[in-house]
C-alpha cells in the first residue's frame, strides 16, 4: 500500500510538472516535459535550453563583472604647474562718452540717441542740469547758423571715449610698474575698453608663478566722474551707475563684458581672485 501511495505521489508530481510546462511561456519547456517515453527529440529540446541558459548567464556574469570595474570617459586630474598665463583683464567706464569732448557737431547727431537733444533739438528737462553744466550744454547746443559736417560714429566712440592714460593713476604687476602703454584699446558693447595682457603681436604674454596678493595686477583708477553725462532720459547709450566693469578671460576669448563682466563701484579696495579651469573633449 505504501508502495502504491508513492507511485502515486510521483506521478501527480509529474502531472503537475507536465502541466507547467505546457501552459508556460518560456520557450522550450514544453517540448521537454512533454507526455511520454524520453526521444532524441525532448533531449535535443534538453540541450537547446540548458545552452541558451548558461550563454544567458555568462553574458549577465560579464556585464556585472564590467559594471564593477567602474570604466569611466570623464578623467579629473589636479596637475601642478610651475607657472601659468596671465589672463586678459578688460576694463571698461561704465561712461561710454566723456561730455567735455563732444562738439557741436556730434550733438547734432546723436543728441537725440543720447537723450540730450529732444526731436526739435531742444535741451531735454534744462531744470534737471546743474548750471555749469546747462550752461556748456547750450553752448554746444546752439545751431543757430551752424551747418552740420560729416559724422563718423567709429571716430565719435574713439575720441569721446575715456583715456586710459588719464584715468590710470597707478599700476603694477608682480611689484613691477605698469603704463597704459600696457593696455590695449578694444570697442565692445560699452564702448571703448582697454585690455591688459591682451597677447597682441610683438606683447610677450606675462606669466605669474604663485596666487595671492602683490603676484597679480594692482590699479588705482580715476572713473572722471565729472565727465559723466548726464542722465534725462532711458538710452541704451547712457549709464545710471558710475565705477568700471572688469572681465577675466583668456587671451583667444573676446571680451563679453557687457553681460559676463562685474562692476566695481568707486572709492572701494576690490580683491579679485580666479581660477583656470581646462576641458578637454574626447574625440569622436
Amino acid at each position: 500500500m505504501r508502495a502504491c501511495s508513492q507511485g502515486s505521489a510521483r506521478a501527480e508530481r509529474l502531472s503537475s510538472l507536465q502541466v507547467f510546462a505546457n501552459n508556460s511561456s518560456l520557450h522550450g519547456i514544453s517540448h521537454i516535459f512533454r507526455h511520454g517515453s524520453l526521444s532524441l527529440r525532448r533531449v535535443l529540446w534538453a540541450l537547446f535550453f540548458l545552452g541558451s541558459l548558461g550563454l544567458l548567464l555568462v553574458v549577465c556574469m560579464e556585464r556585472v563583472t564590467y559594471f564593477f570595474s567602474y570604466p569611466h570617459v570623464t578623467k579629473l586630474d589636479e596637475v601642478a604647474a610651475p607657472n601659468l598665463t596671465f589672463p586678459a583683464i578688460t576694463i571698461c567706464n561704465l561712461n561710454e562718452f566723456r561730455f567735455s569732448r563732444i562738439t557741436r557737431n556730434d550733438l547734432y547727431h546723436v543728441g537725440q540717441l543720447l537723450a540730450l537733444l529732444s526731436d526739435r533739438y531742444e535741451i531735454r528737462s534744462p531744470h534737471l542740469a546743474e548750471p555749469q553744466l546747462l550752461a556748456a550744454l547750450r553752448d554746444k547746443a546752439n545751431f543757430r547758423n551752424f551747418k552740420a559736417k560729416p559724422f563718423d560714429m567709429a571716430d565719435f566712440y574713439n575720441r569721446t571715449g575715456h583715456d586710459m592714460a588719464e584715468m590710470l593713476l597707478q599700476c603694477s604687476f608682480r611689484g613691477t610698474d605698469c603704463t597704459a602703454q600696457n593696455f590695449t584699446a578694444i570697442f565692445t558693447r560699452l564702448g571703448k575698453c582697454y585690455t591688459f595682457n591682451a597677447g597682441v603681436p610683438g606683447n610677450e604674454l606675462l606669466t605669474t608663478v604663485k596666487g595671492g596678493s602683490g603676484n597679480g595686477l594692482e590699479l588705482m583708477l580715476n572713473i572722471q566722474q565729472e565727465e559723466y553725462l548726464p542722465v534725462w532720459g532711458e538710452s541704451d547709450e547712457i549709464s545710471y551707475e558710475a565705477g568700471i566693469k572688469v572681465q577675466i578671460h583668456s587671451q583667444e576669448e573676446p571680451p563679453f563684458i557687457d553681460q559676463l563682466g562685474f562692476g566695481v563701484a568707486p572709492g572701494f579696495q576690490t580683491f579679485v581672485s580666479c581660477q583656470q579651469q581646462r576641458v578637454s573633449v574626447l574625440p569622436s
